[in-house]
């Protein structure tokens, strides 16, 4: 499969979606992927779709049945998180994942941009920590 594909399963799933500014949250799965900077097709497709399985846009299988490479399906398992699994043994479970961790840097960085936000509460900080926290563990696992 290719990138085109994976930015039109991403731009479908997330037609209707808005990001916590309320802009479109295809635009947050695309800065990721610009981001890296990588002419890595697998990388970029990994990036783009890094959220699809975690809200449901699609499944593991219906990325084997697109046709995306194991490499491309296994770094996007690894990125999705499940709510019973702790976030920081996530964390840990996909830094031994290059493309997912390069993939996580790129979104946490991203989510902890501030200027996007319309105003900061507690709960904004109080992520912004685990963020920071999450994004310093993988920043040593380079």
């Amino acid at each position: 499969m290719n990138l085109a594909t994976a930015i039109a399963i991403t731009s479908n799933g997330f037609k209707n979606k808005t990001d916590k500014a309320g802009k479109p949250y295809i635009l947050h799965c695309l800065r990721v992927m610009f981001n890296l900077n990588s002419d890595d097709e697998e990388l970029n497709s990994v990036a783009v779709m890094h959220d699809c399985v975690e809200d449901n846009i699609c499944t593991i299988d219906d990325l084997f049945n697109y046709g995306f490479s194991i490499k491309v399906i296994t770094s996007i398992n690894f990125l999705t998180h499940h709510k019973n699994v702790p976030y920081q043994e996530y964390i840990k479970a996909l830094a031994n994942d290059e493309y997912a961790r390069k993939v996580k840097l790129a979104d946490l960085k991203d989510n902890s941009d501030i200027t996007r936000l319309k105003g900061l509460g507690k709960k904004d900080f109080d992520r912004m920590e685990k963020y920071h926290i999450a994004y310093t563990y993988l920043r040593t696992r380079l």
